[in-house]
């Protein structure tokens, strides 16, 4: 059974396992909070955003994220 991890602060990040596959980002992640999160959690697949973040990713993050199979959801 999947479980979604709800990441509340860029500090957070460096405390996830490297098996989670659901993440939901409850703050305003940078690119760099981004490549982050995908370097210490390798087997994501899904990134939820709350809708007032996700419309401020920017248009590299995205594609970044589909590129490399991550389902974007809000």
């Amino acid at each position: 059974m999947l479980r979604l991890r709800v990441v509340s602060s860029k500090r957070d990040i460096d405390d996830l396992e490297r098996n989670e596959q659901m993440i939901h980002l409850s703050f305003k992640a940078s690119n760099s909070d981004i490549f982050r999160l995908l370097h210490n959690c390798p087997k994501i697949c899904t990134i939820q955003f709350p809708t007032y973040y996700r419309e401020e990713l920017s248009k590299a993050g995205e594609m970044f994220l589909a590129m490399q199979g991550i389902e974007l959801t809000e």
